[in-house]
C-alpha cells in the first residue's frame, strides 16, 4: 500500500522526460569528445536506470546512493531493455552501471538532481588538508592516494545526501560498509575496506577537520574497521607454532586470499574444494609463491582441525610441489660485487646514510630483513661493539658489531635520524617518520641499491642475497661451518651445510672424474 502512495505522489520520469534527458546526455558526451561506440554503450545503460525509474514510480529528484544501489541489485524485467546481465546473478556488473552513474552526475550537474551542495567544500578542504601535509614532508605518491581515498567518502556522502557537518563514527562506519557503485572507484573495495592503510587517510582527514572546527567529534574513524576473523588462527600461530608476528600477518594474508575461492565455512570444506581453490590461485604466481600459499593453507587446516571444525585428513588434500632437500644452490654475489653495491649509497643525503647503514648490516653479519626493522636503539652496546638481535626463535643473540658498520649507524643517527619519539633505529626518511611496516621495505633499499650499482639483473634481489653472499663468501675465504652457523644464529649444522656447496674451487679438487670422460681401453 506505501508503494503505491509512493508512485502516486512521486511518479518516475515519463517516456517523453527521460528521452528529452537522454537526448541531453548524449549530446553532453559528445562535447565531451567521446567515441560513438563508448557514447553507445553509456546510453544503452542510462536508459535502463531510466526505465526503471519509470516502473518503480521513483522521481528523478529522488535519486541518491540508496536508490542506484536497488537498481544494481534489482530482478530485471524493464521492458526494452536487452538482457546485458548474467541470469544466474541479481546484482547489476559494474562495468554496465558506468552510464548509469554518469547520467546521475550529469543530471546532479545541471540541478535536475538536487544535492546537499557540500561537495565543493570539502574538496577545497581536502586540497588544503594535502596542502599542509605536503609541507610537513609526506612523499607525492602518498598524498595522491589520500586524495583518492578521501574523494571516495566524500563523493559518497554527498551520493547519499549526509552533510559534511554530520559526519562522525556511525556515518563512516556506513561508508566502509556500502556497496560501492562510486564512480572511479577500486573494484577491490570490498578487501580494502579493513585494510589500515585504507583507514589512515580518514583519521588524518577527519583530525584536520576537526581541528579546523568543522567537525565536532575528535574521533570519527570506528574502531571495529577492522578484519578480526582470522585473530583466532593468528593466536593459535603464536602460541603452538611459536611464529613471528609479521610471519603470521603474513600466513593471514595469504589466507585471506585462498577463502574467496573456498568459502567462509569450515564444516563444508573437502578435499576437492581445496585443490580448486589453491590451484586457482597458482596460476600467474611463481614457484615460491604457490610454496607459501600451500604452506599457509595447511596451517590454516591444522588450525581448524586442532579446533575440531574439520578433519585432520584434509591437511593432506593441499597439492605442493617435490622439493629435495638441500637441492638448490643459494644464490649470492661475490666480495667485490657487494662492497660496489654498499658504495652506490649517497652519503650526502639522509636515504643514502640510512641505505648504507642497512646494506653494511647486511653484509658483514647476515642480518634477517626482520633483524633490521626489529632494532632498536638500547640493542646497540656502543662500548663493547656488540649489536643484539633477535631472529626467528625469538632468543635474542649478542653479534659483534664491526668498526665500518658501527660507523655507519653511528653516522645515520646523528645526522640523518628524524628526531621522533621512536625506539626503533631505521626510520622512514619522509613523514611520518615511523619504522619501516614490514621486511618487505628492507628488501626494497637492496633492490633500489643493485639497480643503482648496474646489477638490475640479478635474482633474488631481496635482502637475504646479502645472507647469502656473507655466509658463501666465509666458507670461501676458509670459515668454518661451525662459525658461519653462529653468526646466521642457525640452530642445527645442517642449514648452514648448503654453503659448503658454493665453494666450486674446493669442490672440483676432492671431485672424482665422471665414468663418462675416461677413454675407452
Amino acid at each position: 500500500m506505501s508503494s503505491t502512495a509512493t508512485r502516486v505522489f512521486r511518479p518516475g520520469p515519463t517516456p517523453h522526460q527521460f528521452q528529452h534527458h537522454l537526448q541531453a546526455f548524449v549530446d553532453y558526451l559528445r562535447r565531451c569528445d567521446f567515441t560513438e561506440n563508448t557514447i553507445s554503450s553509456l546510453w544503452r545503460s542510462a536508459r535502463h536506470l531510466l526505465i526503471w525509474l519509470h516502473q518503480e514510480g521513483v522521481a528523478i529528484v529522488s535519486v541518491d546512493d540508496a536508490v542506484l544501489r536497488r537498481f544494481r541489485h534489482h530482478e530485471c524485467g524493464c521492458a526494452g531493455t536487452l538482457p546485458s546481465r548474467r541470469k544466474e546473478t541479481t546484482v547489476y556488473p559494474r562495468p554496465l552501471m558506468t552510464g548509469a552513474l554518469k547520467l546521475v552526475q550529469y543530471l546532479e550537474d545541471t540541478g535536475h538532481i538536487p544535492h546537499p551542495g557540500d561537495l565543493h567544500e570539502g574538496l577545497t578542504l581536502l586540497e588544503d588538508f594535502i596542502a599542509r601535509r605536503a609541507i610537513d614532508g609526506y612523499a607525492a605518491a602518498t598524498l595522491a592516494y589520500w586524495r583518492g581515498v578521501c574523494w571516495h567518502l566524500l563523493f559518497w556522502m554527498h551520493r547519499s545526501r549526509i552533510p559534511m557537518r554530520e559526519v562522525d563514527s556511525d556515518v563512516v562506519e556506513q561508508f566502509l560498509g556500502h556497496d560501492c557503485v562510486c564512480p572511479g572507484c577500486s573494484r577491490n573495495f570490498g578487501s580494502l575496506r579493513y585494510d589500515p592503510q585504507y583507514i589512515r587517510p580518514f583519521v588524518e582527514f577527519t583530525r584536520y577537520l576537526t581541528d579546523r572546527g568543522v567537525l565536532q567529534h575528535p574521533t570519527v574513524v570506528p574502531e571495529t574497521a577492522t578484519d578480526t576473523s582470522l585473530d583466532g588462527f593468528g593466536e593459535w600461530l603464536r602460541r603452538h607454532r611459536g611464529i613471528g608476528a609479521e610471519r603470521i600477518r603474513d600466513h593471514q594474508r595469504n589466507v585471506r586470499t585462498l577463502l574467496a575461492g573456498l568459502g567462509q565455512d569450515p564444516e563444508g570444506y573437502n578435499a576437492v574444494r581445496i585443490r580448486a581453490a589453491l590451484l586457482a590461485r597458482f596460476e600467474g604466481v611463481s614457484w615460491g609463491h604457490a610454496q607459501t600459499l600451500a604452506t599457509s593453507m595447511q596451517m590454516y587446516l591444522r588450525y581448524l582441525a586442532a579446533r575440531g571444525i574439520c578433519s585432520p585428513t584434509l591437511v593432506d588434500a593441499v597439492p605442493r610441489g617435490r622439493v629435495w632437500k638441500l637441492a638448490s644452490l643459494p644464490r649470492y654475489l661475490p666480495a667485490e660485487a657487494i662492497e660496489q653495491v654498499i658504495g652506490s649509497c649517497d652519503v650526502t643525503t639522509p636515504v643514502g646514510l640510512r641505505d648504507r647503514a642497512i646494506l653494511l648490516l647486511l653484509a658483514r653479519l647476515g642480518l634477517r630483513a626482520g633483524d633490521i626493522v626489529r632494532l632498536r636503539l638500547d640493542d646497540i652496546d656502543w662500548h663493547n661493539a656488540i649489536i643484539r638481535v633477535c631472529g626467528k626463535s625469538r632468543r635474542q643473540v649478542g653479534l659483534p658489531l664491526p668498526q665500518d658498520a658501527g660507523d655507519a649507524v653511528l653516522a645515520y643517527i646523528e645526522q640523518a635520524r628524524p628526531r621522533v619519539a621512536e625506539d626503533q633505529v631505521f626510520l622512514r626518511t619522509r613523514a611520518p617518520h615511523r619504522p619501516f611496516a614490514c621486511s618487505g621495505t628492507v628488501s626494497a633499499r637492496v633492490k633500489s641499491a643493485l639497480k643503482r650499482a648496474g646489477m638490475s639483473e640479478v635474482r633474488p634481489r631481496g635482502s637475504h642475497l646479502f645472507r647469502h653472499s656473507t655466509a658463501t663468501n666465509l666458507v670461501r675465504s676458509g670459515v668454518s661451518l661451525d662459525v658461519v652457523g653462529a653468526l646466521l644464529r642457525h640452530r642445527s649444522l645442517d642449514t648452514t651445510a648448503i654453503y659448503a656447496k658454493t665453494d666450486r674451487p674446493m669442490l672440483l679438487e676432492v671431485a672424482q672424474p665422471w665414468i663418462g670422460d675416461l677413454p675407452c681401453t
